[in-house]
């Protein structure tokens, strides 16, 4: 989940949350084998917190990364 808090990564019970002030970036990448998208957050110390997903078909990855990249440019947009 990204929106105007910050970024949220959760696979079973596990999850982090990330505030705007705590990402350096964040990136995405389709996996080469279908439905696979991975969501990488990085943070200022250089740490990075990857989380790969899984979609339902390969039109959910193309939908996904459109509707992450309309988040990002909002917040990159807004901080400068």
């Amino acid at each position: 989940m990204a929106d105007a808090e910050g970024v949220r990564l959760s696979f079973d019970e596990e999850a982090c949350e990330f505030r705007w002030d705590e990402i350096a970036a964040v990136e995405s990448e389709k996996g080469r084998f279908g439905k696979r998208f991975t969501v990488t957050v990085h943070t200022p110390d250089r740490r990075w917190y990857p989380i790969e997903i899984i979609a339902p078909d390969r039109g959910g990855i193309a939908v996904w990364e459109t509707e992450l990249d309309a988040v990002l440019d909002a917040y990159f947009d807004d901080a400068s």
